[in-house]
């Protein structure tokens, strides 16, 4: 099956199927291009930041930037670009991104019993989610673009959003 073909998975919206396009510690931007049917490396970051969390999309879903949901991934373990992970949704992280929402589902791995402590986003760190802010706010520095972090939500508000995202996406 091609990543074409690909949907969101049918334990939809709790548990998500999520498209790695970057791993943890990575200053690559890597995006799935549709036309091409493969992954493009699309920049590299301008800054010293490496993304502080595995970094995919969830297929079959467009959100208000014309591209996929993105997702968020806590994990421990580096995932390699094209691997399908069944993600469990904890949250959202609001982001407008050069004036375009671009909202982040937050998950972890679906099946790792190390995050079964992880219900919702208010089980994780401050720490974790103040890192996160800080490289969404600043990862895009030295290319001059604003970006805006809006905070974070539970699971209900991330439903919404998946559900507004995939009736986005049925529409197009």
């Amino acid at each position: 099956m091609s990543l074409l073909d690909m949907t969101y998975g049918d334990k939809a919206p709790n548990i998500v199927n999520t498209v790695i396009e970057n791993s943890k510690g990575s200053r690559l931007k890597i995006e799935f291009e549709r036309e091409l049917n493969n992954f493009v490396l699309d920049r590299v970051h301008q800054t010293h930041l490496g993304s502080p969390a595995e970094y995919g999309f969830v297929p079959s879903t467009l959100d208000e930037d014309g591209d996929a949901l993105d997702v968020l991934l806590i994990s421990d373990d580096p995932m390699p670009m094209g691997l399908i992970v069944p993600t469990r949704v904890i949250g959202v992280m609001y982001m407008i991104d050069s004036g375009e929402v671009d909202n982040k589902l937050v998950g972890v791995p679906a099946d790792d019993k190390h995050y079964d402590d992880i219900q919702s986003i208010d089980d994780v760190s401050e720490h974790w989610k103040k890192a996160v802010q800080h490289y969404f706010e600043h990862y895009k520095d030295l290319k001059g673009d604003k970006v805006e972090i809006k905070g974070f939500a539970g699971i209900d508000e991330a439903t919404k959003i998946f559900d507004e995202c995939v009736e986005r996406y049925n529409k197009k």
